[in-house]
């Protein structure tokens, strides 16, 4: 099902629920945020801050290391973006996340 503020696009990748600590690095700044699902295609987030639609980003997911995005949406507080990491990578990320949290 479809998240209202993702009606718009379909998704090809299944998106795992998490509720992680991460960081944001967009412009030079990072941005403290919480990763609430996350996909080998992209992730949605909580953040305080606005973006650009397109801006690039890197998303630092704790130990696992730094992976590079572009803002897909942004909704208030909730913010989409799409992974231009490797997919396979990012499936061994996810598969990490769900295993040791």
């Amino acid at each position: 099902m479809l998240d209202q503020n993702e009606t718009q696009y379909q998704r090809k990748d299944t998106r795992e629920g998490i509720f992680t600590q991460a960081k944001l690095m967009a412009d030079g700044d990072w941005h403290s945020c919480k990763i609430m699902n996350i996909s080998t295609g992209g992730a949605k987030l909580q953040i305080d801050r606005r973006f650009n639609h397109g801006t690039a980003v890197s998303l630092q997911i704790g130990e696992f290391g730094q992976f590079s995005a572009t803002v897909a949406w942004q909704q208030g507080e909730e913010l989409g973006v799409k992974f231009t990491h490797d997919a396979l990578e990012m499936a061994g990320v996810i598969m990490g996340l769900a295993s040791y949290g």
